[in-house]
């Protein structure tokens, strides 16, 4: 696909870089197929395809603008498409540059700018959003069962006793768990339940004070934002990694863990901070590349929790698990976590499209909401979770949103380790 930069992009190096992106597509078509907002609607301007068409024509000064927009925002940024694409084209750059590119020069309409600044304003302020969340909870009796239950969520387990767990022999291994806002707001037990695992298999946890990954300002027109973050959690982490250079952050929520990997990219033109970026994405993990590391260490781990897993009842045994998008299309560590939980004596109910995102996507339920829940209704009957203790994933915004649409308890598959863990199953 070859294109031609109007002039005013012609210095630009991300319209460069774009322009090279867009060139390496071959048009064949197959990221439709994978493509969850074009098996809603069948418009292929709401494909991968389409998309990096219309921002081509961007490039070419020959869109429309707002058009443009509405179908850029309709893109959950699940990735499947570059998971199926069998060229490896980079679409997920080409989506960002585009829609900061509208940001710049197309100015939204009002009030949909003010919905974008309100949640940049409330999610990534961990104590504002909790308070609100709160006052949410207390109204939500009043609120329509589908708002009531993403108000409601609560996790599945109490918290442990203050009494010690069994701890296994250290191993060399140091982390620094990145705490995030959503997540430690909406679902503090995730990480608490990581520490309290990471601690007694003989993991060294330190403690950096950090901030929100960037994401949520990424996803709503923010890229200068999402950069203002990424220096903050760049500074906080550098002198640790500068003492302990094998280090490692981990992240528990997945979709922050695709925005920490992506830290060298988002500075790639600012000399001055891409070398520092780069080292702190290298060493971002998630828990799940954690827990397989920790297993091939060939520590006691695994046949201790196979042997707590297995004193277990069979109902209690039989759970679902969603693959999120940011893990597998992401992260690109697609099956990693049902394969580590069947080797532990779990029997996961098979799902059929396993590829697809659940509508959750950061802040798209809220912002593309009717898109978003008829996604939820396609994933959760693909989940096929009649019968099923729980539905298992690894990102906090797809266990809220599919909480919200059963009565079967959702968690994070972390959380649930714990629990056998610390007897709490």
């Amino acid at each position: 696909m070859h294109l031609d930069l109007i002039d005013s992009l012609k210095h630009s190096e991300g319209a460069l870089s774009t322009q090279k992106l867009i060139e390496s597509c071959v048009h064949c078509g197959m990221c439709l197929g994978t493509c969850p907002t074009f098996g809603i609607t069948g418009d292929e301007a709401d494909s991968p395809r389409g998309r990096i068409y219309q921002v081509k024509n961007l490039l070419e000064g020959q869109a429309d603008a707002g058009a443009v927009q509405l179908h850029l925002d309709r893109c959950l940024t699940c990735r499947s498409c570059e998971t199926t694409c069998p060229s490896s084209v980079n679409y997920g750059e080409i989506l960002e540059w585009g829609r900061e590119h509208l940001s710049e020069h197309h100015a939204r309409p009002f009030m949909q700018r003010m919905q974008l600044k309100v949640l940049r304003a409330v999610l990534t302020r961990p104590k504002l959003f909790g308070a609100l969340w709160r006052v949410g909870a207390i109204g939500a009796a009043v609120l329509p069962k589908q708002y009531a239950r993403k108000l409601s969520y609560r996790t599945p387990f109490k918290q442990p006793s203050s009494s010690p767990i069994k701890t296994l022999p250290s191993i060399d291994l140091t982390v620094l768990i990145h705490q995030g806002c959503v997540q430690n707001t909406l679902s503090p037990n995730i990480n608490q339940a990581s520490e309290r695992l990471l601690h007694a298999w003989g993991v060294r946890v330190l403690h950096v004070q950090d901030h929100c990954c960037g994401a949520v300002s990424a996803h709503s027109d923010d890229l200068s934002g999402a950069r203002a973050f990424a220096k903050r959690n760049i500074q906080a982490w550098q002198t640790v990694l500068e003492e302990q250079p094998k280090a490692l952050i981990i992240s528990n929520a997945s979709g922050c863990g695709v925005q920490l990997k992506q830290y060298g990219s988002l500075f790639k033109t600012n000399d001055a901070l891409h070398a520092s970026a780069q080292q702190v994405s290298a060493a971002v993990r998630d828990i799940a590349q954690i827990f397989e590391t920790i297993c091939q260490l060939q520590t006691p781990l695994v046949p201790e929790m196979q042997h707590r897993i297995g004193q277990l009842n069979p109902a209690q045994k039989r759970m679902s698990y969603h693959e999120s998008c940011t893990l597998q299309h992401g992260q690109k560590l697609k099956g990693m976590v049902p394969k580590l939980l069947r080797e532990l004596g779990l029997e996961l109910s098979p799902s059929i499209n396993t590829h697809l995102c659940c509508g959750s996507a950061g802040t798209y339920s809220i912002t593309q909401a009717k898109l978003s829940q008829q996604l939820l209704e396609n994933k959760i009957k693909d989940l096929k979770c009649e019968g099923s203790a729980g539905i298992l994933s690894a990102n906090v915004g797809c266990i809220h949103h599919i909480a919200s649409g059963t009565e079967i308890p959702v968690m994070h598959w972390i959380e649930w380790l714990d629990a056998v863990w610390t007897n709490r199953i």
